[in-house]
């Protein structure tokens, strides 16, 4: 098994080529021929996380976000770049093209707070649409706690809900778009102050809960799907490192 194997089967379930084009997805850092045994699975690459992988004894990471988004100018030995050069490990990337895949992010997001009936948005790929059972928008904002933990914010909208539209991560600005396709409300990970001002002037509940906690879902998903399609051949291992943003 090498990473090659690996990044051919997670091109098959969220294609690389479907990536937005300022997203860096893919084989970060490493070797395609790099044997692999172990594979270590996180929403990011940080210290703590490589220290993990490390730990366990990985030959591949795979996480949702890049490690390298932008031209790197400089490679020093105290930052992580380096860091994960020296590890010999290598680094896979599946972001935006997650994002939009079925079953990825939003599906594991939909599922896990009671979306049901799932369909994409004609006019923005990264937004999800589907029904719940009628609740008010205080309702709706306890089960989301309930089913991602961390904090929820939201503007209350004064009615029933039935329809939801959905863009894990940092989604805020697709508030409008959301009204716009006709839902009740809009549930996201991150959203700017004028975003949540907006909502209210046009009548739609909107949610917030976490940048971290509406996209580190997908973790597990990978596992299952990786275990699916390779069973024991390799051992896996789910990041269980908690958001590093604390509320109070």
């Amino acid at each position: 098994m090498t990473v090659k194997d690996i990044y051919d089967y997670l091109n098959e379930i969220a294609p690389f080529d479907t990536a937005e084009e300022w997203d860096n997805c893919g084989l970060n850092i490493g070797s395609f021929n790099k044997e692999v045994k172990k594979i270590y699975i996180a929403l990011d690459v940080t210290n703590d996380v490589l220290e993990a992988a490390t730990t366990f004894g990985a030959d591949l990471v795979i996480t949702h976000h890049p490690m390298i988004f932008n031209p790197v100018s400089q490679i020093l030995c105290d930052g992580l770049v380096y860091k994960a050069v020296a590890s010999g490990m290598s680094f896979i990337a599946s972001h935006t093209c997650l994002d939009k895949a079925e079953g990825g992010v939003n599906h594991c997001l939909a599922k896990v707070v009671g979306i049901k009936n799932l369909k994409t948005s004609e006019t923005e790929e990264f937004l999800k649409f589907g029904e719940i059972e009628p609740c008010t928008a205080e309702e709706f904002a306890k089960k989301i706690k309930s089913a991602l933990g961390g904090a929820v914010s939201f503007t209350d909208a004064g009615k029933i809900i039935k329809t939801v539209a959905l863009c894990s991560g940092s989604g805020g600005d697709l508030v409008a778009e959301a009204k716009s396709n006709g839902a009740d409300a809009f549930l996201t990970g991150e959203a700017k102050h004028h975003e949540y001002l907006l909502s209210n002037d046009l009548g739609i509940s909107m949610f917030v809960a976490g940048h971290f906690e509406t996209e580190n879902i997908v973790c597990e998903y990978l596992y299952k799907s990786l275990k699916e399609k390779f069973g024991d051949e390799i051992e896996i291992k789910v990041s269980d490192l908690k958001n590093p943003i604390n509320y109070i």
